[in-house]
């Protein structure tokens, strides 16, 4: 969808000169004397003159709807043809956070990691004020409006950025953004990522904090209570890091097997895994499986074991309870 111009001189005229001029057209015929009194016929005179005066103003494209259309193609792995959209409802709704967050995405998938983080700091610098009001109210979900949802992605996706290239301190800050505002499934997302980072910068202690809220939300409360474990663990607490791997394999027994074998290549597709499946898992193992060392997993492996071995007591063979 182009944008594109006026080409009548209709949105300069008054109303009452285009009644008259429509009003000429259909009282006048083409071979008539033209009203103006030249002598001439009306289509040798005024006729054109007229009819552009009559003519309906073309109607301007709704920024909406073009950024939909942009949605659309970036949903068809398109992300040239999206950005020209996303672009061209910037030039209608300037400084629209909507759509500066969507050229940012675009310029990612098409791997212009640089470009893309250019954007999103643009949507950081147009929602100062948004994020101070979200702060002041003390929000916590603050994704669930939709005025703050650009601010919220852009964030996320610069902690995400600033994760993968090992700039974990500068992941930090981006993803605090988000979970500061919310703990819904955004901010739950972010207290993964950002604890992940503080394992990796040696600080399983200040880990603790923000995954045991993560471990609270109704999203990834399994993958938050696995990772607040290895916290645990990893500060040299392995009661609380066994009760809380414990309860992460009570809400999906695939972590165990996820985590101890063979990640498989194909990346997970976490947005559409549900609580509790293998493919959760195997996405858990994928994103923050590096953060386990030889002896976490070792760790792990004495949990799964002693979880087996509980199991045996309560249950005899096949499945019949066992006599006390």
């Amino acid at each position: 969808m182009a944008v594109t111009a006026k080409t009548t001189n209709q949105e300069t005229l008054p109303d009452e000169k285009v009644e008259a001029a429509r009003a000429r057209l259909a009282g006048t015929g083409r071979n008539d004397p033209c009203v103006c009194g030249s002598g001439k016929k009306y289509k040798k005179c005024h006729l054109a003159d007229d009819e552009a005066a009559a003519l309906a103003p073309p109607k301007a494209p709704d920024p909406d709807e073009v950024l939909a259309a942009g949605w659309q193609l970036f949903e068809q792995r398109r992300p040239a043809a999206a950005e020209k959209e996303f672009r061209a409802a910037l030039v209608l709704r300037p400084d629209w956070p909507d759509a500066m967050v969507a050229i940012g995405l675009a310029r990612l998938r098409s791997g212009d990691q640089d470009a893309a983080r250019q954007e999103f700091n643009e949507v950081l610098r147009v929602s100062e004020k948004l994020a101070a009001e979200l702060r002041e109210l003390g929000a916590k979900d603050a994704f669930t409006r939709k005025e703050a949802q650009a601010y919220l992605r852009a964030s996320h996706a610069l902690g995400c950025l600033a994760f993968d290239q090992e700039r974990y301190q500068d992941a930090l800050v981006d993803l605090e953004r988000v979970y500061a505002v919310d703990q819904g499934a955004v901010g739950t997302e972010a207290r993964l990522i950002a604890g992940a980072a503080l394992l990796k910068l040696k600080r399983p202690a200040d880990a603790v904090p923000i995954l045991e809220v993560a471990s609270k939300s109704e999203a990834g409360a399994g993958r938050a209570l696995l990772s607040l474990g290895l916290a645990h663990f990893a500060s040299g607490d392995q009661a609380f890091a066994r009760a809380a791997i414990l309860l992460a394999l009570d809400a999906n027994s695939h972590f165990g097997v996820a985590l101890l074998g063979r990640v498989p290549a194909r990346a997970a597709n976490l947005g559409a895994a549900t609580a509790g499946s293998r493919e959760e898992a195997v996405g858990y193992a994928q994103t923050f499986g590096d953060a386990w060392d030889k002896e976490a997993k070792s760790f792990l492996k004495e949990v799964l074991a002693g979880r087996s071995a509980e199991a045996d007591k309560t249950d005899g063979p096949a499945g019949v309870p066992a006599a006390e």
